[in-house]
C-alpha cells in the first residue's frame, strides 16, 4: 500500500474550476461548504465505521485504510484530536454565526486524490464523488464542520446554509502513498511549533490579554529623566527579550503578571490558557464583581507597581523572571476586593515585599526560581509553571526557610 500509485485519472465527477500550481501534482480552489463536505468523507464516521468492522469480523474499507496510511487517528473522546475537533467545532461555529465579525478563520484544506487530475476540453476540471479525496492537512476543521452540520441546532445554526460558506482547498492529486505520507510529517512536524504563551498574546477575545494590552496602552513609566510609555517597554511577537535590550519583558510575560494578579494561585497555571471574565474566583459568600470593577483594580495595582519599582525592571532583576512574575501577580491578586485569600489585617503589597532582594543571584533565588548549573552559573530558564508556586510560598511567608533566603535573612 505505501507504494501504490494511482494511475487511472478522474474524468467525470463534481465539475470544479481548479488553478495549477504546481504541474501534474498540486492544484488549489475555492469551494462551498455544502459541497466540500458531500466530497470528503467525515473522517470520525470513517473511523467508527472501520471499528465496527473490525469487531464484527468484517474487511475493513479500502478508503479507511488509505487514510490511515496518511493521517493519525481521531481515537476516543478523551484523546487529545477528539477534543480538538469539539473546541474547533464551537470555534467555527461562533464564527459562523458572526459572534467574532470578521476576526475568526478556517485553515486552508489539504486535500489528497491518489488518482490524477486533469481538465477536460473545456478547462473544466472534476472531483472524484466518493472516496476519492482525504484530508491530509485540516483534518481536525473538517471534522469539526461535519459535525456541525449534522447536527447545526446544537450550534444555534438551524437556518445556516452551507452553501454561502466559502473554504479554500488544495489538492495533491496523482501522487502515492508515500509522498502523501512525506507531506503529512512535513506539515505537521516542520518548523519552530509556536510558543502558547506567545499566541495566547495575540488573542484580542481573551480577558487577560485584553486588559494587558489596554495596561500597555494607557500606563506611563519612569525613564531615565522623564517617563516613557509602558507599551514601548513590552517585547511583541517574540518569545524572550535579550539582556541588553530596552524592553523589559515579553507581553505574554507581562500577561502572566495580569493573569496570576485576577486568579491568584490558580492563575500561575492558568497563564498560558485562555482567560475569561467568569474565571475571576469568588469565595460563594460574595457575588463577582463586575469586569470593568475587575479590570479598574488591575490595572490600577500592576499599573501603581510598575511605576513604583521601575528601575528594578529597567535593571532586569530577578523580578522580570516569568518563574517571580506569577508569583508576585498571584501575591498582588491578595489585594484584589474578589480575593479567596486576602492579606491578614495590616499587612500591605508594600510591606510584604519590603526586604526581597530583587539581585539575580544564587544566594537569594537558587532553587527557587533559579538554580545552579554544573559550570556555577545561575540559569533562570524554570517557567511560571515549573516555579511559580515556590516564588509565591517565599514572597508570602517570609519566616520559612525560602522567605527568609529571598530577604537575605540566612
Amino acid at each position: 500500500m505505501s507504494i501504490t500509485t494511482f494511475t487511472k485519472p478522474v474524468t467525470t465527477g463534481f465539475p470544479i474550476q481548479l488553478s495549477v500550481v504546481r504541474e501534474g501534482v498540486m492544484v488549489n480552489a475555492v469551494i462551498d461548504g455544502e459541497n466540500l463536505l458531500y466530497l470528503v468523507n467525515d473522517p470520525a464516521k470513517v473511523e467508527e465505521d472501520a471499528k465496527r468492522a473490525v469487531k464484527a469480523g468484517y474487511e475493513i474499507d479500502p478508503y479507511a485504510r488509505l487514510r490511515a496510511e496518511v493521517q493519525r487517528p481521531i481515537g476516543t473522546a478523551g484523546s487529545k484530536k477528539a477534543k480538538n475537533v469539539g473546541e474547533y467545532a464551537d470555534y467555527i461555529a461562533a464564527g459562523l454565526r458572526g459572534d467574532f465579525d470578521s476576526a475568526w478563520s478556517v485553515p486552508q484544506i489539504t486535500l489528497w486524490s491518489p488518482r490524477p487530475l486533469s481538465p477536460d476540453e473545456s478547462g473544466m476540471w472534476h472531483l472524484p464523488i466518493r472516496d476519492g479525496l482525504i484530508a491530509l492537512d485540516a483534518e481536525t476543521q473538517v471534522t469539526a464542520l461535519h459535525r456541525i452540520k449534522k447536527n447545526p441546532a446544537a450550534y444555534d445554526l438551524e437556518d445556516f446554509d452551507f452553501g454561502e460558506l466559502k473554504l479554500s482547498i488544495e489538492i495533491f492529486h496523482g501522487i502515492s502513498v508515500m509522498a502523501a505520507r512525506q507531506i503529512f510529517h512535513d506539515r505537521n512536524l516542520k518548523g519552530v511549533p509556536v510558543d502558547k504563551s506567545l499566541a495566547m498574546s495575540m488573542d484580542g477575545r481573551d480577558f487577560g490579554t485584553t486588559v494587558t494590552r489596554k495596561l500597555m496602552e494607557s500606563l506611563t513609566v519612569p525613564f531615565g529623566e522623564g517617563t516613557a510609555p509602558l507599551s514601548s517597554l513590552i517585547l511583541t511577537g517574540k518569545r524572550q527579550v535579550s539582556d541588553k535590550a530596552a524592553e523589559w519583558m515579553t507581553m505574554s510575560v507581562l500577561r502572566t503578571l495580569i493573569s496570576t494578579a485576577m486568579l491568584g494561585k490558580a492563575g500561575i497555571h492558568a497563564a498560558s490558557t485562555g482567560i475569561e471574565y467568569e474565571d475571576i474566583p469568588t469565595d460563594g459568600n460574595h457575588s463577582r464583581p463586575e469586569q470593568a470593577v475587575v479590570q479598574r483594580e488591575i490595572m490600577e495595582t500592576v499599573g501603581h507597581f510598575l511605576q513604583q519599582n521601575a528601575e528594578l525592571f529597567h535593571a532586569k532583576t530577578a523580578i522580570t523572571a516569568p518563574a517571580v512574575v506569577a508569583g508576585l501577580g498571584a501575591t498582588m491578586s491578595r489585594t484584589m476586593s474578589w480575593s479567596t485569600d486576602p492579606m491578614p489585617e495590616g499587612v500591605t503589597l508594600e510591606a510584604l515585599l519590603e526586604n526581597v532582594q530583587w539581585e539575580r543571584e544564587a544566594k537569594y533565588w537558587s532553587g527557587i526560581a533559579a538554580k545552579l548549573t554544573h559550570t556555577g552559573k545561575v540559569s533562570w530558564a524554570g517557567g511560571a509553571r515549573d516555579s511559580g508556586h515556590k516564588v509565591y510560598d517565599a514572597l508570602n511567608n517570609p519566616d520559612s526557610e525560602t522567605g527568609m533566603q529571598i530577604r537575605g535573612r540566612f
